[in-house]
């Protein structure tokens, strides 16, 4: 087997739904991979109140995390794989390679917007984690 635990950094946007269905179609002749579905956001600074987070923004956020990711939950639901789905309060590269070192993945499936230029190097995730990353990584466009 080349891969056992595929991760896949999900936020519901087309490209994203594309590397959930690319993984998808791998665990099929794989079914004892694990698939790891992780929803990353970084709070934006203008949610603090005097240097206090409102607890409001927090449940909101973590309300619609679960919903996008109970979305992924579906799409995989005929899968016979062991799928596991994480909410994490970081910066999409950190989260991302983190969850790599701490969970023993050895694939991640994640989008790219080839974006060019300099654009590539200021905006683009999938850019810093095929860099950084210790393990390989599959870009679906």
């Amino acid at each position: 087997m080349l891969y056992s635990k595929i991760l896949v950094p999900y936020n519901d946007t087309d490209l994203s739904n594309k590397a959930l269905a690319t993984a998808k179609e791998l665990a099929k002749v794989s079914p004892k991979a694990e698939i790891d579905i992780l929803f990353a956001f970084q709070l934006p600074i203008s949610t603090y109140s005097s240097g206090v987070f409102t607890q409001d923004t927090q449940d909101k956020l973590n309300e619609y995390a679960e919903e996008v990711l109970n979305k992924a939950m579906s799409y995989l639901e005929d899968l016979p794989n062991p799928i596991h789905k994480y909410v994490v309060d970081s910066q999409p590269i950190s989260a991302i390679l983190n969850h790599v070192e701490t969970n023993g993945n050895d694939l991640i499936i994640m989008g790219n917007r080839g974006l060019k230029g300099i654009k590539e190097f200021l905006e683009s995730v999938s850019h810093v984690v095929v860099q950084q990353s210790p393990i390989p990584v599959l870009l679906v466009k």
